[in-house]
């Protein structure tokens, strides 16, 4: 296979070793913003031996001549070495973990990001995670360094793979931005993604300043061989100016950066991977399953085994499917309200740690009728381990909420028959009841403007403490003046319902189902009604709240936040008797957990953030009055949204009045709310115009300050300055640059219409010991602008704009032949008149300027 070469001949290791170390450096830089993802010692490692290799493939090709296909089958032995050995712990215990870490190796480059992107931060050394990472720092170094070392044409590309590596680091990044740095200057909005840009921005600026100088030698050596090139170093005022300008120029884009696009940034939401990927949508289109609580009581699911629970460890009580704490006046459920931060399922890593005063508590739950996208738990989630043929399916879509120990699958379909895991849980030490939780914190979690009206009402009216005491006898209280029932009609002719034959000597009553604000408005209604009509007949006469645990349970939740607690709703079943007074739910019989067994609960949270469990299913024993068994619930309920009704103003005659009352017109925002996003708007569209267009205002500016500096000065200086302007104009107008020509040559070849003149006028000032004028200075500027206008016009529009902002001359600037010394002229103009006397020139003149570089004092050929 033929080698691409920077040149045809071999590549020094100076070259090689610098090439090498400039694209590690770029790998290292994109290390760093992937660095908080993991924080363990191993990402170091991992990191370090996959660029280290990726390297070191590339220069043992390299020194050996060998082509991409030796590179390829090497990379692919350091990819299989390096992640059974480092990227995934364990890999070489058995024969089994090397199988599934093969497996994983493949996988892992394809799908790993998945899992880096939703496991909750840090990840350490969790499973496959490292896989993706050592792939990409492997194969991108490879590629890196394969373009700046082999690469003749295409060595450019090297940037853009480290720039490809930095980018897919952030984007893999947290989604939170690291805070600003106790260095930074006050009001700056200075953070650890801004340097890691910058840092990546100017190693890929120093590569690329000394990979072109690199290359301008290398080809001056090549076309004149290595004993005659002699290169000579610019003016030192000059390199200081160059430098001085690039340096000014970041800095000002970097001030640019820090001033307009950190405020903008710090007030803009960071989008990354992390905050795309999870299953939101699957939780904003699932149906909350506490309005769907009474499908479990049909004679179908009634007796059918959802699930089953087998306790291995501990002595857990209640298995939790679903937690339910936002409220928002029509039904309970597990995303958030409209207006606030969506709610964040994440991937769980393969432990985690057990909170305080907890105990663990092990179960094996296999799914039988039951299934969905919820997945049935215990307790805090320590650990979990899915089984059968959907293992590495339900792995994967697998989603857990920290905050209310609930689980969901992102499988289609959710978890159904057949599926089985393994469920470590943290349950705690001494469970509390509501009695323990103390005062109230004062932070409910549902908006007052939620509670119905009649709850606080009939809350008033009983006169209890606001603390876990008073919770505890409200509730024991609404349970004792509540009736339960599943069911809105009872079946005229044939067999009861099933649930109605469990409750034995039951009185039947009509209840709708619902929980929205409107139906728990009504339940308390009922109370308030039959408190007002049976005064103190006794505890039985005020039975009037009819319904079950959907509606009870989110009535005790919108109590306890009456009372300053924050609160939530769980469904689930129960695997132990907690309820003393015996209204509750059955509690699964053997560990099959049936329809009759599902219930619903209420969660109360003290003021030390400890979770109180209570059971809210009313009685059955005591039937309602004979005044209110009369009274059903409409068949259909409307539900009623506290922030949405609208007041109905009665007719004017209905009013005592005969003329309507004007409504108040609604008065207009004042002040300046729209200064703010204008503001915004401006700054957005300022920066990206200063990102597009400044770096091309900033060349002409310097070009312009570069002419105005050349004419100042002496009148032989400035002739001398024309030279290279005329020269540097050439060039950037496409021209070859000619360093070994002199000025006539030069002159011929660019072919322009004061070239000759221009040579001529430059060689008399140069060679001629005649002081020269201030008129032939002006004379000298205007046919060099002569020329330049005239390579301006032959060119079309976008052809002029790149020659304007052409920077070639800079590039070949830096490096031009240098003459060997010349013997000392006898007389100042004797070198002069040798040349212009004689119609083509002797040998012995050419000679004597075909090497000299045309630059004497600053001038150039």
């Amino acid at each position: 296979m033929r080698r691409s070469r920077t040149s045809g001949a071999r590549t020094t290791w100076t070259f090689v070793l610098l090439n090498t170390l400039f694209m590690v450096a770029g790998a290292a830089v994109a290390a760093l913003a992937l660095a908080p993802v993991f924080e363990s010692s191993r990402y170091v490692i991992v990191v370090a031996v996959a660029a280290a290799a990726g390297a070191c493939v590339t220069i043992l090709a390299d020194r050996l001549g060998r082509g991409p296909g030796f590179a390829t089958l090497l990379i692919v032995i350091a990819y299989v070495a390096g992640g059974l050995g480092l990227a995934i712990p364990g890999a070489l215990s058995d024969l089994d973990s090397v199988a599934a870490s093969l497996l994983e190796l493949v996988r892992g480059p394809v799908l790993g990001w998945k899992d880096i992107v939703t496991l909750p931060l840090p990840l350490g050394a969790y499973r496959g995670t490292l896989v993706p990472v050592y792939a990409l720092f492997l194969v991108g170094t490879l590629l890196a360094t394969w373009a700046a070392v082999r690469a003749r044409r295409w060595w450019p590309l090297g940037a853009v793979v480290v720039g490809v590596m930095v980018v897919l680091a952030i984007a893999l990044g947290p989604a939170t931005r690291a805070p600003t740095p106790p260095w930074a200057p006050a009001g700056l909005y200075v953070t650890r993604e801004f340097a890691i840009g910058l840092a990546a921005f100017l190693l890929m600026l120093g590569w690329f300043g000394w990979r072109s100088a690199y290359q301008r030698r290398r080809a001056i050596s090549r076309a004149h061989g290595a004993d005659r090139a002699r290169l000579t170093r610019a003016p030192h005022l000059r390199n200081l100016a160059g430098a001085a300008a690039v340096a000014v120029m970041v800095m000002l884009g970097t001030v640019t950066a820090v001033l307009v696009a950190g405020p903008i940034a710090a007030d803009t939401p960071r989008e990354v991977a992390r905050t795309v990927v999870d299953p939101r949508l699957t939780l904003d289109s699932a149906v909350t399953p506490l309005a769907t609580y009474r499908s479990w009581f049909t004679d179908d699911a009634y007796d059918a085994v959802l699930f089953s629970v087998t306790v291995t460890e501990g002595a857990p009580q209640r298995v939790r499917v679903a937690a339910l704490p936002s409220f928002d006046g029509e039904s309970f459920s597990a995303s958030a309200r409209e207006g606030e931060a969506p709610v964040r399922f994440q991937r769980v890593p393969s432990t985690i740690p057990a909170g305080e005063d907890t105990v663990p508590a092990g179960v094996d739950i296999a799914i039988g009728a039951g299934g969905g996208i919820w997945v049935p738990l215990v307790g805090e989630l320590g650990s979990i381990s899915f089984q059968g043929a959907r293992r590495s399916q339900l792995v994967d879509g697998f989603f857990y909420l920290p905050e209310e120990a609930t689980g969901i699958t992102a499988v289609e379909g959710g978890v159904v028959s057949g599926d089985a895991y393994r469920v470590r849980g943290n349950v705690p030490q001494e469970p509390l009841t509501l009695a323990d939780l103390g005062p109230s914190p004062g932070s409910a979690t549902i908006e007052a403007s939620l509670i119905p009206p009649a709850l606080s009402d009939w809350v008033a009216r009983q006169e209890v403490s606001r603390d876990g005491e008073g919770l505890q006898e409200l509730i024991t209280r609404l349970r004792e003046r509540g009736y339960l029932s599943h069911a809105l009609e009872q079946p005229v002719d044939g067999d009861l319902p099933r649930w109605q034959e469990d409750l034995g000597e039951y009185a039947f009553a009509s209840s709708a189902a619902g929980h929205s604000y409107d139906r728990i408005e009504r339940l308390f209604t009922q109370l308030l009604e039959r408190e007002d009509s049976a005064g103190d007949a006794g505890s039985a006469s005020l039975v009037a709240a009819v319904g079950d645990d959907e509606q009870f349970a989110a009535a005790a939740a919108l109590m306890a936040a009456e009372l300053g607690f924050p609160s939530r709703v769980v469904l689930g079943a129960r695997l132990a008797d907690t309820d003393p007074a015996g209204y509750a739910t059955a509690v699964c019989e053997a560990g099959e957990c049936r329809g009759s067994n599902m219930t619903a609960w209420v969660e109360v949270q003290g003021a030390d953030g400890a979770w109180a469990a209570a059971d809210v299913t009313p009685q059955h024993e005591s039937p309602l009055a004979p005044d209110t068994t009369a009274l059903q619930d409409p068949e259909f309920a409307s539900a009623l949204d506290p922030e949405r009704a609208e007041a109905i103003v009665p007719p004017s005659t209905q009013r005592g009045t005969t003329t309507e009352d004007e409504a108040a017109d609604e008065e207009e925002p004042g002040g300046l709310t729209w200064l703010g996003p204008a503001l915004r708007i401006g700054g957005i569209s300022l920066l990206a115009l200063l990102v597009i267009v400044g770096p091309f205002l900033a060349i002409l500016a310097w070009k312009a300050a570069r002419r105005r500096r050349r004419r100042r000065g002496e009148p032989a200086s400035a002739i001398h300055s024309g030279w290279e302007e005329y020269l540097d104009t050439a060039v950037e107008s496409g021209l070859d640059p000619l360093p070994l020509a002199t000025r006539s040559e030069t002159a011929a070849a660019y072919a322009t219409a004061n070239g000759a003149a221009l040579a001529t006028m430059s060689d008399r000032a140069t060679f001629s010991g005649a002081a020269a004028r201030d008129a032939d200075a002006q004379e000298f500027w205007e046919l060099v602008e002569a020329d330049r206008a005239a390579w301006l016009a032959q060119r079309g529009w976008w052809a002029r704009l790149r020659m304007r902002t052409s920077l070639r001359s800079v590039w070949h600037s830096v490096a031009t032949p240098t003459a060997p010394p010349q013997a000392k002229q006898s007389r100042p103009g004797a070198h002069w008149r040798s040349e212009h006397t004689s119609g083509t020139g002797s040998r012995r003149s050419r000679r004597g300027t075909r090497g000299r570089r045309g630059r004497t004092k600053g001038g150039r050929s």
